[in-house]
């Protein structure tokens, strides 16, 4: 499986890590980071998705070639913590359809949780590539839910982007799709006895909502 850690490679990553790890950090800023990370891992995973020449001219009536997408890929934004770094990665893609996914974790007794999916929202078919918008690759058990979704509807190649993986997602993903591609900005230590990653930003749904559970 490819993945590519940004916070490796781009110290504007590393800045950002900063500011959604940071307890201190307010919904405003939170909100506006994760954006951020959403346009960056669209354009860094840009290089992922399907490309064709395009010949225009330019206002000096001079003719040249660069590169558009064979179409914009599916956004698929796994409700409601994805929102924020989905915005950011339509910016890059203004013209992407979104499809929203909603899975919750189901406890089946101690130290042991199910996923499963509230809700579906995606094109009937989709031929083309597709992104998935997943701010946290914990256990890997709701991307795991959500890439079948997507697989059902024939998208051509699945691309995801995550803010933060720990390995056990990572090895989960990886032991079904060998051959996806993962852009996080940072691989962290692991998960705790709640299944949160550690050191992590805490849980990305509440801070980037701004409401606590019900």
């Amino acid at each position: 499986m490819i993945v590519r850690v940004l916070g490796e490679e781009i110290p504007y990553a590393r800045w950002l890590l900063r500011v959604l790890r940071d307890h201190s950090t307010g919904v405003a800023g939170f909100r506006d980071a994760m954006r951020k990370a959403g346009f960056l891992l669209a354009v860094e995973a840009s290089e992922e998705l399907s490309w064709r020449k395009a010949t225009i001219r330019t206002p000096l009536g001079e003719r040249a070639q660069e590169l558009e997408p064979e179409a914009a890929p599916l956004v698929v934004a796994i409700l409601g913590a994805s929102l924020p770094l989905a915005e950011g990665v339509l910016e890059a893609y203004p013209g992407a359809p979104l499809g929203l996914v909603a899975a919750r974790r189901v406890e089946e007794g101690e130290g042991s949780i199910a996923v499963e999916v509230t809700y579906r929202r995606m094109p009937e078919r989709w031929g083309y590539d597709a992104l998935i918008v997943d701010p946290m690759l914990a256990t890997g058990m709701t991307l795991e839910k959500v890439i079948e979704e997507v697989e059902k509807i024939g998208a051509k190649k699945i691309v995801v982007l995550t803010v933060i993986a720990a390995p056990e997602g990572i090895r989960r993903i990886a032991e079904r799709w060998p051959d996806l591609a993962v852009y996080t900005l940072a691989i962290d230590r692991g998960l705790n006895d709640r299944f949160f990653i550690v050191p992590g930003l805490g849980d990305a749904g509440d801070r980037g909502l701004g409401v606590e559970p019900a």
